[in-house]
């Protein structure tokens, strides 16, 4: 579990390293998108890490997916209503962050899936 602790916020410290050199001009709500989007996965991540029921993974993965598909809705609802100028700025920005830190989350759980 520390592993991906320190896998993900080093991917989100390069994806702000990145961001901040290759973009000049910066989503909004940057900081704030990435905070929660670490915040969010690595509490998702803990609590199917500890699963002890293997039978019921998927159902569990898949609500944890559906709980946070309706927050990310809420939380980019919030971000286009506050920055209208901005919002395909941000939105852009948190689906790229959101699909890099999914994707590090499916790779991380299916290795401790895989090995029992």
């Amino acid at each position: 579990m520390i592993r991906f602790l320190i896998t993900l916020i080093l991917c989100a410290c390069a994806l702000a390293g990145l961001s901040l050199m290759l973009v000049k001009i910066q989503p909004s709500f940057f900081y704030q998108t990435l905070i929660f989007l670490v915040f969010s996965t690595a509490m998702i991540y803990r609590y199917l890490y500890k699963i002890d029921k293997p039978a019921f993974f998927v159902q569990l993965y898949l609500l944890t997916m559906a709980v946070k598909l309706l927050a990310y809705g809420a939380y980019n609802a919030f971000v286009i209503l506050e920055d209208k100028a901005g919002a395909a700025a941000n939105v852009v920005f948190f689906m790229i962050v959101y699909f890099i830190f999914t994707a590090l989350e499916i790779a991380f759980l299916y290795r401790k899936i895989t090995r029992g």
